[in-house]
């Protein structure tokens, strides 16, 4: 009982300092503290692509700490190309962007149907994992916007110098946590968005849920802000020729802004995203876009049947008509 008494009184006697106080001595110290009334505020950088922006909830968000999103889905299912989308963006508002080639796959031509400055555009190609991580370091303060293509595509140094034949468990996700490590902290205090394209893969033995994951381990999935599934749907064909597929893209996972959101947009071979497709959808649902019967209308447009209705709405029709479908949601 005397003991318990004297800790009361040692307590008691403590002059518990203020908050001001504390983050006085931890700066004075060379640590980064901040009231979270301090924060800065976060903005959203519109794509130009309505899906991406639907699901990403506004856009990319420019917020200390930055923005890491994952792309992830099947082969062929339209992630660089939105990758290509995020970098043409940022590149028209005169920000520095880099590409993590890793799978040496970037084509130039590509990037330039997609509006890519190829000039402009700071293409880095590591050996392993481990230089990928050093790289990060050193790229992320430097520039506003950088794409990994991909990170299950790097090779760690141990799996590169060892035997084809020789087993090295779970090595690819032990160096992955380390860089998640050096992601956090070459993030800190700064804004650059950093995009993760990533692959799916299957669980072998998974008797209930899906078995498909992506690779890299776990870590990785704790360190995305944000993750979308790129999935393909239905095909679309002219006089028995492929030229196209619809995309959905489905949110999983968002700590910048809603999550769970979804949405489809046509994809043609030439490269072309048909924005306007989704944008007529979207104002259908969200009741933007008046219809009576087979009648649309839009403030001034006026037209039966979709495709008259789409043909009479002009480029700044449907700026306005996006405009509108985010005041509604707002």
């Amino acid at each position: 009982m005397k003991k318990t008494k004297e800790k009361e009184e040692i307590v008691d006697n403590t002059e518990r300092k203020t908050l001001d106080q504390i983050q006085k001595e931890l700066v004075r110290a060379g640590y980064i503290i901040k009231r979270a009334s301090e924060l800065s505020k976060e903005a959203k950088i519109p794509t130009g692509v309505f899906a991406l922006d639907w699901v990403l909830d506004g856009g990319i968000s420019i917020a200390e700490g930055g923005h890491r999103i994952e792309f992830f889905g099947s082969e062929s299912c339209g992630k660089t190309t939105f990758a290509l989308q995020v970098i043409k963006k940022f590149q028209e508002l005169g920000k520095k962007c880099a590409f993590v080639d890793a799978e040496q796959s970037y084509d130039k031509e590509w990037g330039e149907k997609q509006g890519i400055d190829n000039d402009n555009l700071l293409l880095i190609y590591p050996d392993t994992l481990e230089q990928l991580g050093d790289i990060l370091v050193k790229t992320i303060p430097q520039v506003d916007l950088l794409v990994i293509d991909s990170i299950v595509g790097m090779i760690p140094e141990g799996e590169a110098e060892r035997d084809t034949a020789e087993a090295q468990m779970a090595l690819s996700s032990r160096v992955n946590s380390l860089i998640t490590r050096k992601i956090y902290h070459a993030t800190t205090g700064r804004n650059t968005t950093i995009i993760f394209i990533n692959q799916i893969r299957e669980k072998v033995g998974v008797m209930y849920g899906s078995p498909m994951t992506t690779g890299g381990g776990h870590a990785l999935k704790h360190m995305y802000n944000t993750r979308i599934e790129f999935k393909v749907g239905k095909p679309i064909d002219e006089n028995d020729e492929r030229i196209g597929l619809e995309l959905k893209l489905n949110c999983v996972k968002n700590k910048r802004g809603k999550a769970y959101r979804k949405a489809e947009i046509d994809f043609y071979t030439n490269g072309h995203l048909d924005n306007a497709k989704s944008l007529y959808y979207a104002g259908i649902k969200f009741a933007v876009i008046q219809r009576n019967g087979n009648t649309y209308e839009f403030k001034d447009v006026k037209a039966v049947g979709e495709s008259k209705f789409m043909e009479a709405m002009q480029p700044k029709d449907w700026v306005e008509l996006e405009a509108e479908i985010w005041k509604v949601m707002k």
